[in-house]
């Protein structure tokens, strides 16, 4: 496993619960993120219902599993928060980083019902879902739009400390191993990763010990 790991906690990208399983055997993964769209779709294709995948992800994932919510609307949003957490204790709903969302946020800290949020279009809103009661905070790594992705995570990782919020900056969109390294370099505390870059950690940890920089 990639030197960071004892620092970052890595979560695997997946409503695969079979794939979940081989990445928390192999490799130490602490918890899961996927959305409601890919659990009802992966749901479809094994014939079982939605809320029946989700008790088995939440089983297999080692941590939590953050389900990014369909809905946009503050009440569609809050109904589906309240479906998905009454799942399975380990289920974390994730929100859109907009102001209906941090809205939602509020109403479900005051119902202890734990959320995350991202992404956050402004470094403002996410202190605002931090301070709201967001557990974590995802910010995409990578340059778009002329935003560099790892100066935004250093960023809010430096106004999370210094509001002494404890919301985790998780680092999203990963595609490499070397951006899981990049994330952790920048002060993320937690990354997420589809299957296929999890199982590549090893064969990268290997290169990098024996000096292929």
């Amino acid at each position: 496993m990639l030197i960071f790991s004892a620092v970052v906690k890595l979560f695997v990208d997946s409503a695969d619960p079979a794939e979940i399983a081989a990445c928390v055997a192999a490799k130490g993964t602490r918890g899961v993120t996927t959305s409601a769209a890919l659990v009802a779709e992966a749901a479809g294709r094994a014939g079982r219902a939605p809320a029946d995948l989700l008790r088995a992800i939440a089983g297999a994932a080692n941590g939590p599993v953050y389900v990014a919510v369909t809905a946009g609307d503050r009440d569609g949003m809050l109904r589906e928060v309240r479906e998905w957490a009454g799942t399975s204790d380990g289920v974390v709903a994730t929100l859109p980083g907009t102001e209906a969302g941090i809205e939602v946020v509020r109403a479900c800290a005051g119902e202890r019902i734990r959320t995350g949020v991202g992404p956050c279009a402004s470094a403002a809103l996410a202190l605002a879902a931090a301070r709201a009661g967001a557990v974590t905070v995802a910010s995409p790594v990578g340059r778009a739009g002329g935003v560099d992705g790892y100066d935004v995570i250093r960023k809010l990782a430096a106004l999370f400390r210094t509001y002494e919020v404890r919301t985790e900056v998780v680092a999203s969109e990963i595609r490499i191993p070397t951006d899981l390294i990049d994330a952790a370099l920048a002060g993320a505390q937690a990354a997420t990763a589809p299957g296929a870059v999890v199982r590549q950690l090893d064969a990268e940890s290997s290169r990098i010990a024996d000096g292929g920089g």
